[in-house]
């Protein structure tokens, strides 16, 4: 029983995931608006994944709070929040990952989400 994911499980992962959020109006237009490069975006959530999965200390936490907060500088509202956090449980979800890793993920993604609502 693994504690990590392996690479290529993260790239399934956030292709997926990006390829269902790309599809909401909200972060389409928002996307768009901003001129993201949705690759870059992809690279950055791997690495952010990968990262996330493998460090368990709170200290370690509190790093991944500090990351989110400086590269998200602005606030977003629980509805939004609400809709990217659901997308991504639904990616992980439909992925073949151990349920232990999945239940990981999930709580340690939806608590870094809570800080970006009206922060």
């Amino acid at each position: 029983m693994s504690n990590t994911l392996d690479q290529e499980k993260i790239e399934e992962l956030v292709d997926r995931f990006y390829s269902k959020l790309t599809k909401d109006s909200y972060y389409s237009v928002m996307f768009a608006e901003r001129g993201v490069d949705i690759e870059l975006l992809k690279s950055r959530q791997r690495s952010f994944i990968s990262r996330l999965i493998s460090d368990d200390s709170p200290a370690d936490d509190e790093q991944k709070v500090k990351q989110v907060n400086d590269r998200h500088p602005f606030q977003t509202t629980p509805e939004r929040a609400g809709i990217w956090m659901s997308t991504m449980e639904e990616t992980i979800n439909e992925m073949e990952i151990e349920e232990s890793i999945k239940l990981r993920l999930l709580k340690k993604i939806g608590s870094l989400v809570d800080h970006l609502i009206n922060k």
